[in-house]
């Protein structure tokens, strides 16, 4: 996966952006904003997929 897929995938157009990801992932996730800054994009992304699935079935 490149980085430009993920940034366009999440919704993501800035490195801002993708900062604010890694703070809500990190709040959802109960962990460090830090470690979870650290974290290579695949992960973020997997992370974040998950907890929209989590937040989807909570919904419902």
């Amino acid at each position: 996966m490149g980085r430009r897929e993920f940034f366009h995938e999440c919704g993501v157009g800035a490195i801002t952006d993708l900062i604010a990801v890694a703070y809500d992932l990190a709040w959802f996730w109960k962990v460090d904003p830090e470690q979870m800054m650290a974290r290579p994009l695949d992960v973020l992304r997997e992370s974040l997929e998950h907890a929209q699935r989590i937040n989807a079935m909570q919904v419902q």
